[in-house]
């Protein structure tokens, strides 16, 4: 048979256009009918027509399979999503509007094996130009970081290995400080990184705390685990990354005033920056408070959405990124007004959104709401002594009473 002879298809009968073949070990097949194959299937050049018939007819199954689907929760941050349906313990991977028509595989939870979190790192160096006109590098060389997210659920099926789709639209740029990601039970950051001049920071968290949130779906599958949002689930352990952060910055710059103080040293600069960690350190705290949970006397908070969440941890990284920025800066010698205006304003804001969660469940608790009369107030309870612990009535803080009688972290009197 010649190289440009007529070939027809082995599956449906219809004759294969130039260059339209897709070739088996043991037969020809057309692109129709190729389409019609696993989208995460990768082993068609090296199988065999028997294999193939089995799978197409599994395809044809599926569309019963897909009719039915029900989806209880969307998680993904591009296109490409994963798709649970916690009824029928079912899930699905697509980037299909319309999955009827294009058929998308449907799995049972029992066949959820892991999952993978694939974060890869790329640098580009940063060069200038020297008196000669030539580009050099600095000294020590400088580097811009990105880095781009990938998903990987492995599964068992006769037809497919893994499924493997993107968290990141691209190369994901956080300025001149690598972040480090880890992959100890899913990715772990620092979310208090000095990164000025990185302007996509929220898009980078917002890959990490969505590979994490798919990860824990999959071992969830796995283990049989309750699902989230349904009357079973058990309480989600809150994300205290970014606080861990915040309080061991704040309990450095605690130790450096404490010294400057011992030594008769007084920077306002210092003191106005650790004001600001703190109120950071205070909303951190008052938002890891559960949902309809105790606020020490403050009553309960409203629920936070994503949305409400997303724009607080935007508002975090930029704080702190202007913060270590001006500090930088103050070395230097050459401190812009334009950003210390930039980071009296966001404080403000962070200032408002604290109030808001904090104010919110003082009314609560005081009975405060739609017309509401005040309630009864209750006898003043006895001042906790010198060394012992309490819940600060401000920020809602443990904190321990000192000499001073303040709250260590938001400073407000407490005896």
């Amino acid at each position: 048979m010649g190289l440009f002879d007529k070939k027809y298809c082995d599956f449906c009968g219809n004759k294969i256009g130039l260059l339209g073949n897709k070739k088996l070990e043991d037969a020809n097949m057309c692109k129709d009918c190729a389409s019609k194959l696993s989208p995460w299937f990768s082993d068609r050049r090296h199988s065999f027509k028997a294999d193939i018939e089995k799978q197409l007819a599994y395809r044809e199954e599926n569309k019963s399979a897909v009719a039915s689907f029900s989806a209880t929760r969307t998680l993904g941050t591009t296109s490409t999503k994963l798709l649970i349906d916690d009824n029928a313990k079912k899930f699905m991977v697509t980037s299909a509007k319309d999955i009827r028509e294009a058929n998308p595989d449907v799995l049972d939870f029992s066949q959820a094996r892991g999952c993978d979190l694939d974060v890869k790192e790329h640098r580009v160096e940063i060069r200038r130009t020297d008196s000669n006109g030539k580009s050099v590098s600095y000294n020590p060389p400088r580097y811009k970081y990105s880095y781009d997210f990938h998903a990987i659920i492995r599964v068992d099926h006769p037809f497919i290995d893994e499924m493997r789709f993107a968290l990141s639209n691209g190369n994901i740029e956080v300025g001149e400080q690598p972040m480090n990601p880890g992959q100890s039970g899913g990715w772990s950051v620092s979310r208090s990184g000095f990164n000025p001049l990185g302007n996509r920071i929220g898009e980078y968290y917002k890959c990490v705390d969505c590979g994490n949130e798919i990860k824990a779906a999959i071992d969830g599958m796995r283990t049989g685990g309750a699902v989230a949002g349904h009357a079973s689930a058990q309480p989600v352990k809150p994300d205290t990354s970014r606080a861990d952060a915040l309080k061991a910055e704040g309990d450095i710059m605690k130790q450096k005033i404490e010294v400057q103080k011992q030594q008769g040293i007084s920077e306002p600069h210092v003191l106005a920056m650790y004001q600001i960690l703190s109120q950071q350190i205070v909303m951190e705290i008052v938002r890891q408070k559960p949902e309809g949970g105790v606020m020490g006397a403050m009553g309960t908070r409203p629920q936070l959405t994503q949305q409400d969440n997303e724009r607080i941890d935007a508002l975090q990284d930029e704080i702190t990124s202007l913060r270590h920025k001006i500090e930088a800066q103050r070395k230097q010698g050459a401190e812009d007004q334009n950003d210390l205006t930039r980071l009296t304003s966001l404080t403000q804001q962070l200032s408002q959104e604290t109030m808001r969660l904090h104010t919110f469940g003082a009314l609560m608790g005081m009975g405060v709401t739609a017309g509401m009369p005040l309630q009864q107030q209750p006898q003043a309870a006895p001042k906790p002594a010198v060394g012992s612990q309490v819940v600060c009535p401000k920020c809602g803080a443990n904190t321990t009473i000192s000499a001073a009688g303040i709250c260590e972290y938001c400073g407000v009197k407490i005896v």
